[in-house]
């Protein structure tokens, strides 16, 4: 950038210093030759009038004047010339100084000569009798002062130059500088050009902007290692009992009763590995976005009236009644992933209720939103716990979990499908009373 803005500087001050030399040339040149052109036309008035009164006799006394005089009849014939044999000369009257002096009395005109170095000043007044008094001096053209100061000129332009190279680096690197020195750590806190300030409150947000995504992707980088560390211990405990069990069968040690159990214990560990590769499918699904079904309207009560129907053995076996409450309540989504998220909150519902319980599925619309609320008489969820429960394979009483079963992934699915869905999810609990749970939707 330095060297850019060096360039450009210097190539504009010599552009500016060759038009300024240029310029004045022209000017001075225009002035002198004014001036000439002034004293000239002083001179031949002064001449014309001593004439008219002493006779063409006064012009004998001039021959070794500065300036060439020449006295012309009316026809043209040249009747005197102070540097040059009269009768030598050709007819003047067709010189334009001498036309216009015909006619107006007093005539002017210039002249360069063959090699345009020299140019030749006219002017030319009409006597009493006719005849006319032309007086001419020579002046150096624009191309002769020109290769006379070439040197000089040069020598100027030269010494300007090198001036104007040594002032261009200085101020050059002193508009840098401030450039250079800039803090781009902390981009909002330097003192520099006002023009910078927006590029610099634009690095700065990026600058932030970059940090918390990087925050996020390590924060999303440890989750998915912990979510690989759960997998691997959900995965290896089924496993490791179905192994367990497989081999003392295959050795022929075990009674056929005992077999009987074996084998139930071998399913048991079976279904709940499908239920948990299941859950992680659809997790991974959310997660990406990458759900294979299009959206359509649903209606929540509807559905809810479904799940419960599906749930209602389960909840016999706990000794849980199931109500559902309210009406319809219509929203645009995935049917799949709601039936999902309203089985997984319903499961927790009965599984981690008490004696006798009871559980509320609560559907209803206001304010161009959708309600679904869960609410139990169960164990409830401390506080310290609550912030958590939505986490993957987190479980409040881990002893409990084991009892009642499942992959631990219920929750999570749940939050993962209300954000597919742009839901918030409100929990409210307290212990030994209960928990609820409530998804809220933007209507169709």
């Amino acid at each position: 950038m330095n060297k850019k803005i060096f360039r450009s500087s210097f190539l504009t001050a010599f552009l500016v210093l060759a038009a300024a030399i240029v310029m004045i040339m022209g000017i001075l040149f225009d002035l002198f030759e004014r001036q000439i052109l002034r004293e000239v036309e002083s001179e031949a008035r002064y001449i014309s009038l001593a004439v008219e009164n002493e006779g063409a006799a006064y012009l004998d006394g001039l021959d070794d004047a500065d300036r060439r005089i020449t006295l012309i009849n009316p026809d043209g014939t040249v009747v005197f010339d102070n540097q040059a044999d009269a009768a030598t000369l050709d007819n003047h009257a067709d010189r334009a100084e001498i036309k216009q002096a015909m006619e107006t009395g007093t005539g002017m005109s210039a002249r360069y000569s063959k090699t345009l170095t020299e140019k030749t000043l006219y002017y030319a007044v009409k006597l009493s009798d006719g005849s006319i008094l032309r007086v001419s001096t020579n002046q150096y053209s624009v191309i002769a002062i020109i290769l006379v100061l070439l040197r000089p000129i040069l020598l100027i332009l030269a010494a300007a130059l090198i001036l104007t190279a040594v002032l261009t680096a200085r101020v050059s690197k002193s508009i840098v500088k401030p450039i250079n020195d800039l803090d781009l750590e902390n981009p909002e806190n330097n003192e520099t050009y006002e023009e910078l300030t927006p590029l610099l409150r634009k690095i700065s947000d990026q600058k932030r902007t970059i940090s918390k995504q990087i925050e996020e992707l390590s924060k999303r980088d440890e989750a998915r290692r912990e979510f690989t560390a759960n997998v691997s211990h959900e995965l290896k405990t089924p496993l490791t009992s179905i192994s367990g069990f497989a081999e003392l069968m295959k050795n022929g040690d075990v009674p056929q009763e005992v077999a009987a159990d074996f084998s139930k214990s071998i399913y048991d560990e079976a279904q709940r590995l499908i239920s948990l590769v299941n859950d992680i499918i659809e997790l991974s699904e959310l997660d990406e976005k990458n759900i294979p079904l299009e959206k359509e309207t649903v209606d929540l009560y509807e559905l809810s009236v479904e799940i419960i129907d599906r749930l209602k053995s389960e909840a016999t076996k706990k000794n849980v009644s199931l109500h559902l409450i309210g009406g319809s309540a219509k929203v645009r989504g995935v049917r799949k992933i709601l039936d999902e998220m309203i089985y997984n909150l319903c499961d927790n519902a009965i599984k981690y209720n008490k004696e006798n319980g009871t559980v509320d599925v609560i559907v209803n619309d206001a304010d161009k939103k959708a309600y679904l609320t869960v609410r139990d008489t169960g164990i409830g969820i401390s506080a310290e716990h609550r912030s958590r429960v939505f986490e993957r394979f987190y479980r409040v009483d881990k002893s409990r979990s084991k009892q009642v079963g499942g992959t631990g992934l219920g929750l999570a699915i749940v939050k993962h499908g209300a954000m597919y869905h742009n839901a918030t999810i409100t929990l409210e609990s307290a212990e030994s009373k209960g928990t609820s749970v409530t998804v809220t939707f933007d209507k169709t």
